[in-house]
């Protein structure tokens, strides 16, 4: 299998666990927050009553067609199945505004991957396309580590309706880009995903394996598999630059 550098137009990327970590720290620190928040408006909380919750939304959407969860919702079950009572407005307002914050704490970039942007710009566009329901925290997380610069097209899921492998989010990114399928190559950590997802449209699909997600999906059997493998992203140089 080859990435086939010389056919390529534009490189596409997945944000957390493949340009910035963003797994079980991550997570522990917004169940702190959350946990802080509940405590705070309601009371004592069960610690694992809220992981049990949000552990059961984080896979939600893999099983419900691809729909993409709404943050708010996702608020007011967790005050209803901890505390058994009807939330309030300013109740879920407070724990959309704790999972910003944990988002916007958690996330980090090396400069090593900012330098490897630079050089990918010189020679590709560069596209961006994350699974999360919050699209403000997507783009300000952006914003905050200097990484919404380098990317001709932003597409997040939340924004969407539907998550990766979904081909919508996807379909709307090539729009962006204005070129096809076979022109882009989409670099995630994400079996299911990003390498699913992205071969499903006809895209060349780099899995990445350097940081540890929270959620894992294992391959199946006829799944398609990715043209590259890496274990960090500096590898990319080598790929596309060589």
């Amino acid at each position: 299998m080859s990435v086939q550098p010389d056919q390529t137009k534009a490189l596409c990327f997945d944000l957390g666990n493949t340009l910035i970590e963003f797994g079980p720290r991550q997570i522990a620190h917004q169940y702190e927050l959350l946990k802080g928040a509940l405590e705070e408006m309601l009371g004592p909380c069960d610690g694992a009553a809220l992981k049990a919750v949000r552990d059961r939304q984080i896979v939600a959407p893999y099983s419900n067609g691809y729909r993409e969860n709404d943050l708010r919702e996702c608020g007011a079950e967790l005050i209803r199945e901890i505390y058994e009572v009807e939330p309030e407005d300013h109740q879920v307002d407070a724990l959309v505004e704790a999972r910003y914050q944990a988002f916007m704490d958690g996330v980090e970039v090396t400069g090593e991957v900012l330098e490897l942007l630079r050089k990918l710009q010189t020679r590709y566009r560069l596209a961006l396309l994350s699974n999360y329901p919050c699209g403000r925290s997507i783009r300000d997380g952006l914003a905050k580590l200097g990484l919404a610069e380098f990317f001709a097209c932003i597409v997040v899921s939340g924004e969407v309706g539907f998550v990766k492998p979904h081909p919508r989010p996807y379909e709307l990114m090539l729009e962006g880009l204005g070129l096809n399928a076979d022109q882009c190559v989409y670099v995630g950590d994400n079996w299911l995903a990003d390498v699913q997802g992205a071969k499903g449209v006809g895209m060349r699909a780099v899995l990445t394996t350097q940081h540890v997600p929270y959620e894992r999906f294992e391959p199946k059997e006829g799944d398609h598999q990715p043209e590259a493998r890496i274990g960090n992203l500096a590898e990319l140089e080598g790929l596309f630059l060589a």
